[in-house]
């Protein structure tokens, strides 16, 4: 039965006579149709207007968007299956499955397709085309709206146009879950992938396990909201009567809620349960599916080791299989996701139960095991007429007869399971990882481990040139990953988020030929105010000037460049932020001592972007020779070239010991006052900042005396990734040379991963004042 919509007046309206200006839209649409004419005036929306529909699975499908319509106008069009309607439905069975045609004219919207999802992606390319201030929060628009008119003809080139929600890491309410799916339905994704277990909470409930939520869906809180710092890695574990506070489960009603509202958005949910690693919450729910020395808690942070469930053991399978049953018979879908990646088997090679499988099923290695695990898993989903999904890590030991590779890291992967004949998801890590840095290393907030740019997601090719036509077919789409190691809070998911998903939308459903990264960029900007009328945080980062520099004599060259083309970048020297009037940057230019530059983008006459500025002192310790303990000179330190928060920049001296003693000789006596420093912290990789510094200076008499001294324990001993500055003053003096001595920590503490090892030091620039 269908059901009819009618309008909602209001008596101020009807006794108005004088209606304000319609608001009119642009066509503006993300992701670029694959064809599209714009012509002439505009189709407003008007009280009174009628949607003519053929059947009630038509209307059903209208229900997302009118709804959205009446929040913003107060009123929404009438659904009927009589003909004439101001907006129509046709069905025409000769276009492809998602495909559909849109004309708009002022006086009608025509909507053709063959099935409900090309309806529906017509539907959001209409929402796409409202005017900014339609997507505000907050209040009934007191003025008409219209879209312009266009004729659009649209496809997608993929079939597999995904997104991915790790919930493990940090938990996400249902509320918060939908958002995700209207977000995707807007930009027409059509796979959930929803990372619902790992080694730091497992986030659906099992009838059959209750303790995996009562359990493992809980972890000791080590919550950190402050994005100045990143310490995921390096937690410390879950004490010994410490309460776990920290996480939350979906209910399998709430999993049905989401699944049908999913549905409803043409979306189908591929969960994910993460085996045999990243299971440490699964163990340490049930202990007995565990190996020999598996930690006894849900972990607290990043875990690398002893968190894998075990292959030797029949107990394991019987948990997996009442497991992946239960998670089919919520998810009606095609496809479950197995993980299978980052499998540290150093348990698994001291585990007597599992060397004994390994022996029982002539298995020659660990890698071999896991494949046996893996092709296990795969028989219980396939006995359900379901396919299996894993990361590209299941190839390894030899991949399952039917599995569907997802190929993160790079597209090896993926071009050797296509080889093999197997379908793959395309989602590699430099290209569709949205939960990395998307900017300057030093003017990002500090979350993400690496960098994505938006031009780099935007500018990548699905289908490697290296397939055949016929391993190309098998490439079935592209995948955007959000991973939330750092993501604890909406707002930093929202920065990470946009644009970039924008990018990978656009490679997803629009072909390369119709690629285009300027026009990207306008209606990236449309989307910015439309983000900006939902109050919505996102990144500027693309719009930002990058600086560069490098030494150029006894001055530093600075480059300046954005992303974005076609901003006109501002700069100063005194430090104070630039507008218009300051200098327009033209090309490189070089700065002295004492100057500081500050850039600034500008579009149309107003700032956009943040602004940048880079410490990058001219020093009284340039060209200083600097020198070990052995003699050995070091000039990394005293070049001018500065180092930027990211272990890879070779502007870094990297020191593999935890005690340096450095000594700086000057061409001759000069007068110092201060030495300054910034050191490298990034704990994951056992690189830490110094707890003791003394600062010795030679007067020219070949003695060193103690200037001043420096102990920070509390940097020494934090986890996380970012630059830590340090400073140690003293009264001015002429001096021959200084010598630097300081000390990280003997032995990283238990809790780390690399508990034991000793810290290094990275360090950057000696800067003496």
């Amino acid at each position: 039965m269908l059901r009819f919509l009618l309008p909602l007046f209001f008596l101020p309206l009807l006794a108005c006579t004088d209606e304000p200006d319609p608001v009119i839209g642009e066509a503006l649409i993300i992701p670029r149709p694959a064809e599209l004419v714009e012509g002439t005036g505009a189709f407003v929306f008007t009280p009174g207007m009628t949607i003519s529909v053929e059947e009630e699975a038509q209307e059903k499908l209208l229900q997302p968007f009118l709804a959205n319509f009446a929040d913003r106008m107060g009123w929404s069009p009438a659904v009927t299956t009589d003909t004439g309607g101001n907006i129509t439905l046709a069905t025409d069975p000769a276009l492809g499955e998602e495909a559909y045609n849109l004309s708009v004219t002022p006086a009608q919207i025509r909507i053709t397709a063959a099935t409900g999802a090309g309806f529906f992606y017509a539907l959001q390319s209409i929402r796409q085309m409202m005017p900014p201030e339609f997507f505000a929060e907050e209040g009934v628009m007191t003025s008409p709206v219209g879209i312009p008119s266009v004729e659009i003809r649209d496809a997608p080139a993929f079939g597999w146009r995904g997104y991915m929600l790790d919930v493990s890491r940090h938990f996400f309410s249902v509320g918060q879950v939908k958002e995700v799916l209207d977000m995707m339905a807007a930009n027409k994704f059509n796979r959930f992938h929803w990372h619902l277990t790992d080694d730091q909470g497992w986030r659906i409930e099992i009838k059959g396990y209750p303790n995996l939520t009562e359990v493992g869906a809980w972890r000791a809180d080590r919550l950190n909201t402050d994005e100045r710092y990143s310490d995921w890695w390096g937690r410390a574990p879950q004490g010994a009567d410490e309460p776990a506070t920290y996480g939350g489960y979906y209910t399998q009603e709430e999993i049905r809620e989401i699944v049908a509202y999913a549905a409803d958005r043409f979306i189908e949910v591929v969960p994910e349960i993460d085996m045999p690693g990243h299971a440490q919450a699964a163990v340490a729910a049930y202990p007995e599916i565990g190996a020999v020395k598996a930690l006894p808690t849900v972990a607290t942070g990043g875990v690398f080791r002893y968190n894998t469930i075990n292959p030797g053991k029949e107990e394991t399978y019987d948990f997996a299989r009442v497991v992946l049953n239960e998670v089919m018979d919520l998810f009606p879908f095609p496809y479950l996701h197995i993980g299978g990646d980052e499998c540290n088997k150093e348990q698994w090679e001291i585990d007597p139960d599992a060397q004994r499988k390994m022996r029982e099923e002539s298995l020659q290695s660990e890698e071999e095991l896991q494949s046996y695990f893996i092709q296990r898993m795969e028989e219980i989903i396939n006995a359900r007429g379901r396919t299996m999904i894993g990361w590209d890590e299941i190839l390894e030991g030899g991949l399952a007869p039917n599995a569907t590779v997802m190929s993160w890291r790079g597209e090896e992967g993926g071009l050797t399971a296509a080889r093999a004949g197997h379908e793959v998801i395309m989602t590699p890590s430099k290209f569709c990882y949205l939960d990395l840095k998307q900017g300057h290393d030093d003017l990002e907030p500090n979350l993400g481990y690496s960098r994505l740019l938006l031009s780099t997601a935007y500018n990548y090719d699905v289908i490697p040139q290296e397939l055949s036509e016929e391993e190309a077919r098998l490439i079935k789409g592209i995948q955007a990953n959000m991973w939330t190691e750092s993501i604890s809070d909406w707002s930093k998911f929202t920065y990470m988020n946009y644009p970039r998903v924008f990018a990978v939308a656009e490679n997803a459903w629009t072909s390369s030929a119709r690629q285009d990264w300027d026009d990207f960029i306008g209606r990236v900007l449309y989307a910015f105010r439309k983000l900006d009328a939902r109050q919505v945080r996102y990144a500027e980062s693309a719009f930002s000037p990058w600086m560069h520099h490098r030494r150029l004599g006894d001055k530093i060259e600075i480059r300046l460049e954005t992303e974005a083309t076609g901003l006109d970048v501002r700069y100063t020297l005194d430090g104070t932020a630039p507008d218009t009037s300051a200098l327009k940057y033209s090309g490189p230019f070089t700065i002295g001592a004492g100057e500081l530059v500050t850039a600034q983008a500008f579009l149309d006459g107003e700032p956009i972007g943040y602004p940048v500025s880079l410490d990058l002192p001219i020093h009284a310790g340039m060209d200083a020779k600097v020198t070990d303990r052995s003699g050995q000179a070091l000039p990394k330190l005293s070049n001018l070239q500065y180092a930027k928060l990211t272990p890879v920049d070779t502007n870094w001296h990297k020191f593999s010991g935890n005690e340096l003693a450095l000594t700086m000789t000057f061409p001759e006596p000069r007068s110092a006052s201060s030495l300054r420093f910034s050191t490298l912290r990034y704990t994951i990789s056992g690189i830490y900042p110094p707890g003791s510094i003394t600062v010795y200076g030679d007067r020219g008499d070949g003695e060193f005396v103690e200037l001043a001294s420096l102990e920070e324990p509390e940097k020494a001993t934090q986890q996380g990734r970012n630059k830590v500055a340090h400073q140690l003053s003293f009264p001015a003096t002429t001096l021959r040379a200084i010598r630097v001595e300081m000390a990280a920590f003997g032995a990283i503490p238990e809790g780390h991963h690399r508990a034991g090892a000793r810290a290094r030091i990275y360090l950057d620039e000696l800067i003496v004042e």
